[in-house]
């Protein structure tokens, strides 16, 4: 098993009631989640945990059967990488983001050109991009260099917090596909945050639904009744806004 998360509870320092409540999943290689629930249901909270961002209070995360504790973070964040929501390019131009982390393995000069190369033909990024800063680029655009800055690192596990949020549907589409196939291809453990319930089913092996901080679906997509998943997040949202008000 590439990861495993076992009975994990979450309570932020000086909250009184747990973010998220015994989460138990597992993840292999080669296979493609999708991670839902309404905003507030814990979801970018359990990617920053599988990140080692954040500790867990109760429960253990195990990569390849090796606890989480035992792997340097340093070690651990360059096999599972987090592409967050609000992609960061750090002032770099967008040839030079993406050679960064590679250069912080020390990996070589033509290796890197060859995986930039191969990363931005996948993704269909084109080259007059290359020379332009974060600020010369859309949102839609910063979220595609700053997923191919993670997929181009080959971690084992890739977690990828709302990748489509500010994309066309048929790039959103286009995106999801690359994904998924590197996933298979490189035999990646992916985790992918999408609202999309379409593409989700389109592009995903297995749906995870949080709410209220627990695990309330598991299950393979081909196995979903998409339709009552839509009433539970429909219910799920009427109650949320009904206790803002």
């Amino acid at each position: 098993m590439l990861l495993q998360l076992e009975s994990i509870d979450y309570t932020p320092v000086n909250f009184t009631r747990p973010l998220l409540t015994d989460i138990s999943l597992s993840l292999t290689a080669g296979e493609s989640i999708t991670l839902t629930g309404i905003t507030g249901a814990g979801k970018s909270t359990l990617m920053r945990l599988i990140n080692r961002l954040s500790e867990p209070t109760a429960g253990q995360i195990l990569l390849n059967g090796e606890n989480y504790r035992s792997i340097p973070p340093k070690t651990l964040r360059q096999r599972v990488m987090l592409v967050a929501q609000e992609p960061k390019l750090l002032g770099l131009k967008v040839r030079d983001a993406l050679a960064y982390p590679l250069q912080l393995q020390s990996i070589g000069t033509e290796e890197i050109k060859q995986r930039i190369v191969t990363i931005t033909e996948q993704l269909e990024i084109p080259s007059d991009w290359f020379d332009r800063t974060e600020l010369q680029l859309s949102t839609g655009q910063k979220q595609i260099v700053s997923i191919a800055r993670g997929i181009i690192t080959q971690p084992q596990v890739l977690l990828i917090d709302e990748p489509i949020a500010n994309l066309d549907f048929t790039t959103a589409e286009r995106v999801l596909r690359t994904i998924n196939d590197i996933t298979r291809s490189q035999q990646v453990g992916t985790i992918v945050i999408n609202h999309q319930l379409e593409l989700a089913a389109k592009f995903s092996d297995r749906l995870l639904y949080l709410q209220d901080g627990k695990l309330a679906i598991d299950r393979a997509t081909s196995a979903i009744d998409w339709h009552d998943l839509q009433q539970q997040i429909r219910i799920s949202e009427e109650q949320s806004i009904s206790e803002w008000d």
